[in-house]
């Protein structure tokens, strides 16, 4: 039997809560430094094409700059995956913190919108990689009465990360849109942390497993397990970037004639009241998989979001913007932080992170058409000032029925211990 909620951290050493902490801040931060784009994104784009061009082109670059970050994610998600099963979570964790650091802040020096997407791209690499290696992590080092909890606490990071975004982008206001992504150099620090006190768990070392993708494809049951979680794995993030990438272009379609300043007001603010909607779900969820079951859960999750969109989302006001996001989000990104428990469940120790990696990241690859097929509607239903990105997002949660059906094939694994 699983842990009662009021349990799940009774008991846990010191050097637990250190592991949970440092996951923690690293999604926080690797969530932050992919929002840090989310919010100047317009401001970015028009000072570097024009405001003309950007009225014209501006979602279509948007979209294929997302492609280019969903392309990396995905590649860094598996490429660290693996290396994080061979060579150690621990060392990878601190490769890949430090390495969508440094992107984020080079960032700044671009000039040209494909430079923004090369940027992206190696910005992805290194917070696809950061996940898998520290889902694995803590998956491994807490007990398995921890987990459910620890999913809540370590996935209320999409929600505090956005939120960190927006209150530098307020601490900023009026500066150029290069110092956001400067600011986002700073989460380096946490790998002098990640240096000085996170260990390698004492049951899995470096020669363990010298082919765990070879392994996970050849056995019929992980090559199934990691299949059907990719496919959630796809639904949940694309339903998720789609709410959360499109938000500040949906305020911008209904502030028509309002100054930037007040736009980039209304967006902070909006990312800041939506993302309470995520901490609801993000809190909410892993009880839920505990009560429930994990299929169920996903499954209901995956049935409101689109919903919720299309109730809300037709014919925005800001007003309405401002109720509703935070219903999208509970359900959109609430979803996610069953991922965090549910996928390192569904793999053995000598591939967790391989396929917790494929699962959540590698599944990106298969997202990337979504914020270009966004785009394309966002310009065929009247772009970017008209209805057009409401449209998109409405029309993108179809998505969901293909999670529906993949929730049917998926086991459960509620109240089992992790496979060795």
């Amino acid at each position: 039997m699983e842990a009662r909620h009021g349990s799940w951290f009774r008991g846990l050493t010191g050097y637990q809560w250190t592991i949970l902490l440092i996951a923690w801040l690293g999604w926080v931060f690797d969530v932050m430094d992919a929002a840090i784009f989310n919010l100047t994104k317009g401001q970015m784009l028009t000072s570097m094409i024009g405001a003309p061009a950007y009225k014209l082109n501006g979602p279509t670059i948007e979209g294929w700059i997302q492609a280019f970050f969903l392309l990396g994610w995905a590649i860094g998600g598996f490429a660290f995956g693996v290396v994080a099963d061979k060579w150690g979570r621990t060392r990878t964790l601190f490769f890949t913190i430090l390495l969508y650091c440094l992107f984020t802040g080079l960032t700044a020096l671009c000039h040209e919108p494909w430079q923004v997407g090369i940027a992206r791209f190696l910005t992805a690499l290194g917070i696809g990689g950061e996940w898998a290696a520290g889902a694995a992590l803590v998956a491994e080092v807490l007990p398995n009465r921890a987990r459910a909890g620890a999913a809540s606490f370590i996935q209320s990071a999409a929600a505090f990360g956005p939120m960190a975004a927006a209150l530098i982008q307020f601490l900023l206001k009026g500066q150029a849109w290069q110092w956001m992504f400067i600011a986002g150099i700073l989460p380096a620090l946490l790998c002098l942390v990640i240096r000085y006190r996170a260990k390698e768990p004492e049951r899995k070392t470096a020669s363990e497993n010298r082919s765990p993708v070879r392994e996970l494809f050849a056995a019929a049951k992980w090559r199934r397990h990691a299949v059907v979680a990719m496919i959630i794995g796809v639904v949940g993030v694309a339903g998720a970037g789609t709410a959360t990438y499109w938000a500040p272009n949906l305020v911008t379609a209904a502030s028509q004639g309002l100054s930037p300043e007040v736009i980039a007001a209304r967006i902070s603010r909006l990312t800041f009241l939506s993302h309470l909607g995520t901490l609801a779900g993000v809190f909410l969820v892993p009880w839920l998989c505990t009560v429930f079951g994990r299929k169920p859960t996903i499954f209901a999750f995956f049935l409101a979001a689109p919903l919720a969109l299309l109730i809300g989302l037709t014919n925005p006001t800001y007003d309405k913007i401002v109720l509703v996001m935070p219903m999208v989000n509970f359900f959109a990104i609430g979803v996610s932080a069953s991922f965090v428990l549910y996928f390192p469940e569904l793999f053995p120790t000598r591939m967790r992170a391989t396929g917790a990696g494929l699962a959540y990241n590698t599944g990106r690859i298969f997202a990337i058409p979504i914020p270009i097929l966004a785009a394309a509607l966002i310009q065929h239903f009247g772009g970017a000032a008209h209805g057009g990105v409401a449209t998109a997002m409405v029309l993108s949660g179809g998505l969901y029925v293909v999670g529906l059906v993949a929730v049917l094939f998926a086991p459960e694994t509620k109240g089992l211990a992790l496979p060795e």
